[in-house]
């Protein structure tokens, strides 16, 4: 019988901790907010590589990345924290930013 890994661990047993107390909610809401606003809008807004379309799809990045941002952050951080929606935006950036060969 093999080791689980911490994401499977979190799946079986049904998901990450939730925060413990009023004040960690409320500091992962904040810390989420503001992640996700700027990761949102940077990511969105340096996505396409397109000449002919990608000001359009940069545009349009950057207008949704100011609403999905902060929404899902502030959600994410209320619930479960700043740490985990530290990780979970950190790992946004490298999936779908640059790829670490630009520091975000």
């Amino acid at each position: 019988m093999r080791e689980l890994t911490l994401i499977e661990m979190e799946t079986v047993s049904g998901g990450a901790d939730m925060v413990s107390s009023l004040a960690d909610a409320f500091e992962g809401a904040v810390w989420g907010l503001l992640d996700g606003t700027m990761t949102c809008v940077v990511v969105g807004g340096s996505a396409s590589r397109s000449a002919f379309l990608g000001p359009i799809a940069q545009g349009i990045g950057v207008i949704l990345g100011v609403i999905l941002g902060p929404v899902i952050g502030t959600t994410m951080g209320a619930l479960w924290g700043k740490d985990t929606v530290s990780a979970f935006w950190s790992d946004f950036r490298q999936n779908y930013g640059t790829n670490g060969t630009l520091l975000l």
